[in-house]
């Protein structure tokens, strides 16, 4: 963990990018919610992109500079709701007050980051909160670090990047729509995203389900352990799949030329057609006389 974080700091610090704490700061919390779920240090990395591809990322003008950045620790809550107010003129939260002692909100200008006082403690507390979004506020990074929470939106999250990192809560009806990257961390909890739309959307799980009633992309790589992930296209986008022993399936409108496939033990299918074999059976198909 700290070579990583050092060589990622001296990477940024080369690259002058301005919020190198934050990001350093955001790898870190990332180690934590992996700790917590069980995971080794090189378990975690093998999730991340490459350092290099992490500068380049953070060294992108944002497109949207007037947005508000939000970043939510939900460790501390068992249900977490995001509301559209229309009488809501930018972002406000509806927190039980007993929570403070646990959690604070923190303005800086455009940023906001519900941050949690006691990160990584092993006890638990279980809140419930809300968060409410007037209709004309914009985001630019919107990230979410869950442990043992259930959240749920009830509008389109349009912003630049959006980051949910989840260990053992449940993610429902997430409708996101992001100009460069959306990328899910999953551990052992259920995702049920309706609607995903960005250039680039990577997801990945350990043992949880991902399910994904719709996703438009130029690029989406998709991996899992022994959780199973089933998606929806929209379009013709170029795929990379793994598994170990869950099951990767995708509902309909792929290209097979442009999909890459890895497997164990668990199948991959496409338009009701297994487009790959596990290993296991390939192994024992070469056995037949």
């Amino acid at each position: 963990m700290e070579k990583f974080l050092e060589e990622l700091k001296r990477a940024l610090e080369e690259a002058n990018v301005e919020n190198r704490d934050e990001i350093v700061a955001k790898y870190l919390e990332h180690f934590s919610l992996g700790h917590e779920a069980g995971m080794s240090d090189e378990e975690i990395i093998e999730r991340f992109d490459s350092i290099e591809d992490i500068v380049l990322m953070a060294s992108k003008p944002k497109k949207n500079s007037t947005a508000f950045d939000v970043t939510l620790d939900l460790e501390c809550f068992s249900d977490f709701n995001i509301e559209r107010k229309e009488e809501c003129t930018g972002i406000e939260f509806d927190i039980d007050e007993d929570a403070f002692k646990y959690v604070s909100i923190v303005r800086e200008g455009k940023s906001i980051h519900l941050k949690s006082k006691l990160f990584g403690s092993i006890k638990r507390r279980h809140f419930e909160g809300k968060m409410y979004v007037g209709s004309n506020v914009k985001f630019g990074q919107f990230i979410i670090n869950n442990v043992n929470c259930d959240v749920t939106c009830d509008f389109r999250i349009q912003c630049t990047d959006f980051s949910l990192s989840n260990v053992n809560g449940d993610a429902n009806d997430l409708n996101i729509v992001a100009e460069e990257s959306i990328v899910i961390n999953n551990t052992s909890g259920d995702i049920d995203l309706s609607d995903v739309e960005a250039p680039i959307v990577k997801i990945s799980s350990v043992s949880g389900d991902i399910t994904v009633e719709e996703i438009t992309a130029d690029n989406v790589k998709l991996s899992t352990v022994s959780g199973d992930i089933s998606i929806q296209i929209s379009n013709d986008a170029e795929y990379t799949m793994s598994t170990v022993s869950g099951d990767i399936r995708i509902e309909e409108g792929a290209d097979d030329s442009k999909v890459k496939v890895t497997t164990v033990s668990g199948e991959i299918e496409i338009s009701g057609k297994v487009v790959s074999k596990s290993i296991s059976e390939i192994i024992k198909n070469s056995f037949k006389w």
